[in-house]
């Protein structure tokens, strides 16, 4: 079975990475749905994908250098449509209690510190204050983080966002650092790497299909899930293939 992965919601109905997108995601009965989490300047997590508040809300600014209180205040809504005016950045904690099971949820983690552990920690109490451990799956393209993730958190899965050229040797490398589930860029994908992560016991879900050209085709190949941003789309194509 191919998963239906909501990326940062549903896009096409609401705005990205807000409640009102997970919502319309869920209603659609998705398998999974994807948003991006960064530290604030107060140590705070936000569920927000650029570095900057420029693009998604009616602000400007670095979203790092700002409080969840004054993110709180900004409009993540209207540039979408009038419709969603007053439409806040979601916390964490906001965006995983608006998610219900047996959905599961895809958290790419955006935020890099060498310094600390801070930020992996902080995601850590998150998850498991909400009690969704067993429906999450962490994505980070930083090797070092999820070590100490996993050192923390062993019982959690992850999945490590290899930047290599090839898919076969993503998956080589991704096995040797012990990670079972893969996400490889659309570029990366074939029959033959589709082929040889389920010869390795392993899952990947592709970064991204929003047409149906392409759906059918990744199906086909027997990928294990799908990051879409039109999961409405990919919902009909997987009930017309039995899929």
């Amino acid at each position: 079975m191919t998963l239906n992965i909501a990326h940062r919601g549903n896009p096409d109905e609401a705005p990205e990475s807000t409640l009102p997108a997970f919502e319309s995601a869920v209603q659609l009965g998705v398998d999974m749905i994807e948003f991006d989490v960064q530290m604030l300047a107060d140590g705070e997590l936000a569920v927000m994908h650029d570095p900057t508040v420029d693009r998604c809300t009616n602000r400007s600014g670095a979203l790092a250098a700002m409080t969840l209180a004054e993110v709180k205040k900004l409009d993540a809504g209207s540039w979408f449509d009038r419709r969603f005016t007053g439409t806040r950045v979601p916390s964490l904690r906001e965006a995983m209690d608006a998610i219900p099971p047996p959905i599961e949820m895809n958290v790419h983690l955006k935020t890099v510190r060498d310094e600390d552990d801070r930020y992996e920690m902080r995601v850590l109490e998150e998850i498991h204050d909400a009690g969704v451990a067993d429906r999450v799956l962490i994505v980070h393209h930083h090797l070092p983080s999820l070590e100490r993730l996993r050192e923390a958190a062993p019982e959690l899965e992850y999945c490590w966002l290899g930047r290599v050229p090839d898919g076969l040797e993503y998956l080589c490398q991704a096995a040797a650092e012990g990670f079972r589930v893969l996400q490889p860029n659309r570029g990366l994908m074939s029959p033959e790497f589709c082929a040889a992560v389920r010869e390795n016991g392993m899952h990947a879900n592709v970064f991204w299909a929003d047409t149906r050209q392409d759906m059918e085709q990744f199906i086909a190949w027997g990928i294990g899930g799908i990051l879409t941003n039109r999961p409405a789309i990919l919902q009909a194509v997987l009930r017309s293939l039995g899929a």
